[in-house]
């Protein structure tokens, strides 16, 4: 009987101490320091969320920039979202040009609402009719002033014709020579923009020696063509090869060029400049 009392004596002290130990742990629990982890759930969803919203720069009034020359930074700077600035530059190295600013709006990312926004920041200048300064004096002839300018067709001259527009030397000859060989010919003086050695103020300077026939371009047949041939092209890239050879197992022949934008095969920008290069027909 006494050695049972012991045991219920032990027992009881055991029990004390145990409910002590989670006196004072419940104690420190409850007055810890508190850590608002709920604020920083919340504070790391908010960025989550506004990182994966395309966020526009604040635009200064008096930024303007030319569409033709801007880099990408600067098209960020004017208001244009990533992806319109990446469009932009992809339409000029495609050979695209922005004569007026009205031009914006076929970049298939710009919208009406974008344009309305953008146009106070762009400026595209008129065209200097002046010949530049980049040519000696004396080729200047006021003498002949009423005679007729020579110009040559970019499109089938060869590198002799081309000698004769002041300013084209032969090796500027070969290289214009070279790259309409790459492209089966030129739709626009701007695609110019594209060689090495010719800038802005020489294609400017030379714009009224050059005769631009669209009918010369050597196109590629996108029914026959084979994957290869295709891609071969300096402006299609494997991805639009790819969809159009795809489109073109689907409905077997290709009636139109214009299927390809109809059907969204090729977007609206690219096939602004795809459709001078692609036939359907021979």
């Amino acid at each position: 009987m006494e050695k049972q009392h012991k045991q219920w004596v032990r027992l009881g002290k055991n029990l004390s101490t145990l409910i002590g130990i989670v006196m004072i742990l419940i104690f420190f629990y409850v007055y810890r320091p508190v850590r608002d982890d709920n604020a920083e759930f919340v504070g790391d969803s908010l960025r989550t969320v506004t990182d994966s919203i395309p966020v526009l720069k604040t635009v200064a009034e008096n930024v303007v920039i030319d569409p033709n020359v801007a880099t990408y930074e600067q098209f960020l700077d004017a208001g244009f979202s990533a992806k319109q600035a990446k469009h932009c530059l992809n339409y000029r190295n495609k050979g695209g040009h922005f004569r007026k600013k009205e031009d914006l709006k076929k970049i298939y990312s710009i919208g009406e609402q974008d344009y309305d926004r953008l146009v106070s920041h762009i400026s595209i200048p008129e065209k200097k009719t002046k010949q530049s300064n980049i040519f000696p004096k004396e080729e200047k002839k006021p003498e002949n002033q009423n005679k007729k300018i020579f110009r040559v067709n970019i499109n089938t001259c060869d590198t002799t014709e081309l000698k004769q527009i002041p300013g084209i030397g032969g090796f500027r000859a070969k290289k214009i020579i070279e790259r309409r060989e790459k492209l089966g010919g030129f739709y626009a003086v701007e695609q110019l923009y594209t060689i090495y050695s010719l800038d802005s103020l020489m294609v400017e300077a030379i714009r009224e020696y050059i005769i631009i026939d669209t009918n010369q371009i050597k196109k590629i047949n996108i029914n026959t063509a084979t994957f290869k041939e295709i891609n071969n092209h300096p402006l299609i890239s494997y991805e639009q090869t790819k969809n159009i050879v795809e489109y073109r197992k689907i409905v077997g022949e290709i009636k139109d060029v214009e299927e390809l934008r109809t059907n969204h095969i090729v977007n609206p920008d690219d096939f602004e400049i795809l459709q001078f290069y692609i036939k359907t027909f021979d």
